[in-house]
């Protein structure tokens, strides 16, 4: 019998150590985030969210910032597609060496440095990448554009002199990354800014857009059978204006002065805390690259509903590939007699296209003002080509009368 007992209490030790290290393993340890003692890091979400965790991951939000390693950067790097030559002395060629990826500039022949693929920016559209040089990220001077499958020259950067010295501070990883520490200096010369590379948080997570979830992990999992979510930003408790600002603080364009980091902004703040609103906005300047919120806004659509926000159309946790034929249905769950009283000016054959492709007409692709680039041995510049969000009717219809044949 005492040995009984004995067994039974060895037994009831070991389980409550398991228990013990069960709840260690899964619980989010205090001070582990580089954004603070509040933050749970995204992976906890996976214990409860499994299915829309393993979505988000594929998504072009998840990839806006990745480490340079060779399943993350697009391109060719054999012979011949890896060159970009400026002039007549000068190339840049695209290699591929024993301690990563490089832009290597060429002199007359001669290697004259070798900047590293560091950080990559965009997976989706196009990818532009970024070396560290001390504490600070210069962009590098050829990106990748999936619309021709191939090397050009970065956004905004020259076709005949290369450059690598174009300085990339938080303000582009503020909506690029999830987190990314700096330092500012005055000095008589002026503000200088050092970031830190140990800090930098890859891509938006979890908690970029629901906010800090300690608090929420631990008591949700000290609590399984508690069904209502606790201590974490929910979107249906905020206003339609909350859940627009959530999205706006990076798609409402880079062109306004920022009162706050976008870094601070959780879930629930107001856009107009964190930059101050142009006096009078011309929509024509309304870039269709970053600036999705401030297009949406200026259509009837949006402007006739009392409920629109961008989830209307858009899931966040999955990318936007649905296909034109789901987004037009979106667009006939409130369009409901369009197959009825649909007028095209352009062509009489809607047939069918009324019900899978309201997209092209009324949503049609147009070059980015923001990004365009060239292509090696040309001056020609080239769109980059992305779909408005200002819905609306347009007389340049050239693209969809083919779509519609």
């Amino acid at each position: 019998m005492l040995r009984h007992k004995k067994i039974l209490l060895v037994i009831f030790l070991l389980s409550s150590f398991m228990l013990f290290l069960s709840k260690c393993i899964n619980h989010a340890e205090q001070g582990n985030d580089l954004r603070g003692r509040r933050y749970a890091g995204s992976i906890s979400c996976r214990q409860c969210h499994q299915a829309v965790y393993d979505s988000f991951i594929t998504t072009s939000h998840f990839h806006a910032t990745m480490p340079a390693v060779a399943e993350n950067i697009q391109g060719d790097f054999s012979n011949e597609k890896n060159i970009f030559v400026y002039n007549d002395s000068e190339k840049v060629v695209l290699e591929k060496r024993d301690s990563g990826y490089y832009q290597v500039l060429y002199k007359n022949g001669k290697e004259k440095k070798a900047y590293r693929f560091d950080v990559l920016f965009g997976r989706r559209h196009a990818q532009t990448s970024l070396f560290w040089q001390d504490s600070h990220t210069y962009e590098l001077p050829v990106s990748h554009y999936s619309s021709v499958d191939g090397w050009a020259t970065s956004p905004g950067f020259s076709s005949t002199q290369p450059n690598f010295e174009r300085f990339i501070g938080t303000d582009c990883f503020e909506c690029h990354s999830s987190y990314i520490g700096s330092i500012l200096t005055a000095s008589v010369k002026g503000i200088t800014e050092e970031v830190k590379k140990e800090t930098l948080i890859y891509g938006i997570d979890c908690e970029r857009c629901h906010g800090p979830a300690l608090a929420h992990v631990n008591y949700q999992l000290d609590n399984p059978s508690e069904k209502m979510a606790m201590y974490i930003s929910k979107s249906s408790s905020f206003t339609q204006q909350q859940k627009l600002d959530a999205c706006a603080v990076c798609h409402s364009g880079n062109d306004k002065m920022k009162l706050e980091p976008r870094f601070k902004f959780k879930m629930g703040d107001t856009l107009s805390h964190f930059f101050m609103a142009h006096t009078q906005p011309n929509a024509k300047d309304f870039d269709v690259h970053g600036n999705q919120y401030s297009l949406l806004s200026e259509s009837k659509c949006f402007l006739n509903s009392n409920n629109m926000t961008c989830s209307t159309c858009h899931d966040p946790h999955a990318n936007a590939i649905a296909g034109l034929a789901v987004y037009s249905q979106k667009c006939l769950a409130c369009h409901h007699d369009a197959t009825q009283q649909h007028v095209c000016p352009e062509t009489s054959k809607l047939g069918e296209a009324i019900k899978t492709n309201c997209i092209d007409c009324h949503m049609p692709q147009q070059p980015s003002h923001a990004i365009s680039f060239k292509l090696p041995g040309s001056t020609t510049v080239s769109s980059y080509l992305l779909r408005t969000h200002k819905i609306a009717i347009y007389s340049d219809s050239s693209s969809i009368r083919r779509n519609l044949k």
